[in-house]
């Protein structure tokens, strides 16, 4: 029995619907977590490469989208489940999408059939999706640069709070490990000469060991208990300057790939706080 038309165009709809969702939702997660620039030309490229392979019509366009949500859902769900994603894995994702349809396509032909694209289908998950995308896209994105501009002030209060300057070095002290990918991803120094990105800084472990003791004195007799002994781990980044010549400021800054997200400059010959 034939499927409805109405039911296969229902079905396009849904399909475009969730992959721009699914794209928009990816898209802001990449431009959130910093430097991915390969995450999301995997995203795109998978999807091309289908586009480009067949050259049938909407067939062409239905496996690019597919390849789009099965890339950009697993953004999605690994960054929903895992706090994050991995690069290498969003490229084998990638691979795989752009695999699986050709490798169909190549056994169907062996059996002397060929994968088919309902035109209804076609038409359905294009429209829908063509009609999505974008303003999905520029939502998404508009709460991502909010959300970084709130986190990366924080981030950039607390750098100039912790940063001094030694012979040589710009030294950041005291600093939660937690933060190391952030500071690599998202933070770099202007001095009036050069720019230096926290990525190409020297990471130092600091562990400080200490006990804490329980003083009690009964009848004139006064008594120490060690109560536990503790070790916090903190981290020292040092960023070496070129050339000899220290400044007596300079400008924090926070990007998002190659867009500066927020600045801060910072007077090392006063207290960070006071800096504007």
């Amino acid at each position: 029995m034939p499927t409805p038309r109405f039911v296969t165009f229902a079905t396009g709809l849904v399909l475009g619907t969730v992959t721009a969702v699914s794209l928009a939702v990816a898209g802001g997660i990449i431009y959130a977590e910093g430097d991915n620039l390969g995450s999301a030309l995997a995203l795109v490229g998978a999807a091309t490469a289908l586009a480009l392979i067949y050259d049938e019509s909407p067939k062409r366009w239905v496996l690019a989208l597919y390849a789009a949500l099965l890339v950009s859902g697993f953004i999605v769900l690994s960054n929903r489940f895992r706090g994050g994603f991995d690069g290498t894995m969003v490229l084998a994702v990638a691979v795989v999408a752009v695999a699986l349809p050709i490798g169909f396509d190549l056994v169907l032909s062996d059996l002397g059939r060929h994968l088919s694209v309902n035109s209804r289908l076609g038409f359905g998950t294009v429209v829908s999706f063509a009609t999505l995308v974008l303003p999905l896209t520029a939502l998404m994105l508009a709460q991502a640069h909010q959300r970084a501009l709130s986190e990366d002030e924080d981030l950039l209060q607390e750098v100039a709070l912790k940063l001094r300057r030694e012979p040589g070095w710009l030294v950041l002290s005291e600093v939660d490990p937690r933060m190391r990918t952030m500071l690599e991803n998202r933070v770099a120094i202007r001095t009036k000469d050069q720019t230096y990105r926290l990525a190409d800084a020297e990471f130092q472990k600091e562990v400080r060991e200490y006990t804490v003791r329980q003083d009690t004195e009964r009848r004139g007799v006064r008594k120490s208990d060690v109560l536990t002994r503790e070790a916090e781990e903190r981290m020292q980044v040092i960023l070496k300057l070129q050339g000899t010549e220290l400044p007596d400021d300079v400008v924090l800054f926070s990007h998002r790939g190659p867009m500066t997200i927020i600045e801060k400059k910072v007077a090392l010959n006063k207290d960070p706080e006071d800096a504007s």
